[in-house]
């Protein structure tokens, strides 16, 4: 199978991406040790400041910025697109996992977000863009219940 990307002309540095990331699954891990899903919301705010608009207001984005800096990490320009798409499902998920906890449901909402973390990790560390195999499955069954 062929992975694919929804593609746009807008660019964003990778390795600011990639330091949010690492914080997403840092900040999964505490909720999951102290047991406080709140942090969820705080997510899913973020992620979704980043889907659904230019993303200037996402602290995650601020701090990630000012940390590339700090570090000194060069800048590795790449397609906007496949982050933004990775940032809608970050928020659709954090949504998620909130209201499973909410409705009582702890081991669920600690399993999915697990499941974040693992994603989260898999963009931070190794630049693994879970969410464009997922756009790459959801194509692929697009085409198939087409016919």
């Amino acid at each position: 199978m062929d992975i694919t990307c929804p593609i746009s002309a807008e660019r964003v540095n990778e390795n600011v991406v990639r330091v949010i990331a690492m914080m997403a699954a840092l900040i999964t891990v505490s909720c999951i040790l102290s047991g406080n899903y709140w942090a969820m919301v705080f997510l899913a705010i973020d992620f979704g400041t980043r889907a659904f608009t230019s993303g200037q207001w996402s602290s995650l984005r601020m701090i990630a910025h000012q940390l590339s800096k700090l570090f000194s990490l060069p800048q590795k320009m790449k397609d906007l697109a496949p982050k933004k798409f990775a940032a809608t499902m970050g928020f659709v998920f954090c949504l998620l996992i909130s209201a499973v906890y909410l409705l009582d449901f702890p081991n669920l909402a600690m399993a999915l977000s697990i499941l974040l973390i693992v994603f989260a990790l898999l963009e931070s560390v190794f630049a693994i863009c879970v969410g464009c195999y997922i756009y790459s499955f959801y194509h692929l069954l697009t085409k198939t219940t087409d016919n």
